[in-house]
């Protein structure tokens, strides 16, 4: 009987002793992030206001050459609807950026008076270098022509990408 409340006990204890114990482990901290919105570069508040504005810039300049030359054929509304662009933040270089453009064409069936619509999504790759420097980045489009004038460490231009995406 004593054996049985010896080993009744220890059942008991241990396990709440057990738990007792203080923790000496910690977690380790989560890995930092390697790519990062450019929105989210190099802060928050910094990246969206940089950001912002090369994308304004190149909506703006689309905006005037459409009319001349991608708008002319079956997607004369093309429309820019996002810039993004992934930044390796170990390196404060673009990795890559993508451009999203939305395009339909609509007709009214003659015969039902049903209106029928086309439209299509273009997503357009800017012809960057590997590891294009951040600053370098937004240095061009803040610039002159940030549709037409070289990407950093290219002989491309934003518009010589829409050449082989939008047509």
């Amino acid at each position: 009987m004593m054996l049985r409340s010896t080993l009744a006990a220890a059942l008991f204890v241990l396990p709440a002793a057990a738990f007792a114990q203080p923790t000496t482990t910690t977690d380790p901290a989560p890995a930092p992030v390697r790519f990062v919105d450019a929105l989210d570069w190099p802060t928050r508040d910094a990246g969206t206001a940089s950001f912002g504005e090369a994308e304004d810039r190149l909506n703006m300049a689309f905006d005037r050459l459409c009319g001349d030359t991608f708008c002319e054929g079956d997607y004369s509304n093309l429309t820019p609807l996002q810039l993004s662009c992934s930044v390796d933040a170990t390196k404060a270089t673009l990795k890559q950026c993508l451009w999203v453009f939305a395009g339909s064409h609509a007709s009214v069936n003659p015969k039902s008076g049903a209106v029928q619509a086309t439209a299509k999504l273009f997503k357009c790759k800017l012809l960057l270098a590997k590891d294009t420097p951040v600053d370098a980045f937004y240095e061009v489009m803040t610039g002159g022509d940030p549709l037409n004038d070289k990407l950093p460490m290219t002989n491309h231009s934003v518009y010589d990408g829409l050449l082989g995406c939008l047509w």
